[in-house]
């Protein structure tokens, strides 16, 4: 005696308990995903060796200040270009964050770019953190940098 197949499922019938289960699970790990990170960027005008105010946030995490040092030539020698970014969290979980910026000259030309971010850890809730970028291997159009582009992405 053969062992009746079971009969094929109809067009539009409802998903079984698993396959529900299932999607629901997909939807949430998508969802999860999206609130894991979030990014927002802005360009600036360059200045060297001074500290320039940031309006750059993502929620309650901020990019508030940036310093470029931009050395000066001694012997010859340059003693290597870097920026300090001043990372504020205001909200109330700790922050990890990601932070790229990109150097333009005045024909909007990229001459240099460089990311920090936090590795270990994270910024504490009301603290803040300061991130240095150094742009150490495209340095020879660096003192045409007339404009900047910073990311901040936080997790």
């Amino acid at each position: 005696m053969s062992t009746p197949t079971p009969p094929n499922p109809k067009p539009g019938r409802s998903f079984s308990l698993a396959g529900r289960a299932a999607l629901v699970l997909l939807a949430l790990a998508a969802a999860a995903s999206l609130l894991l990170a979030a990014q927002n960027s802005a360009r600036y005008r360059f200045e060297g060796n001074k500290w320039l105010s940031l309006d750059l946030a993502v929620d309650d995490v901020r990019a508030e200040a940036i310093k470029f040092d931009w050395p000066a030539t001694v012997m010859r020698i340059k003693t290597g270009y870097k920026a300090t970014v001043k990372v504020v969290n205001g909200s109330s979980h700790q922050a990890a964050v990601g932070l790229a910026v990109a150097l333009y000259d005045q024909d909007s030309k990229l001459v240099g770019a460089g990311t920090a971010g936090t590795t270990i850890g994270t910024i504490d809730p009301g603290d803040s953190a300061q991130f240095t970028i150094e742009f150490s291997h495209l340095t020879e159009r660096l003192e045409q940098v007339s404009q900047f582009h910073i990311a901040l992405e936080t997790r």
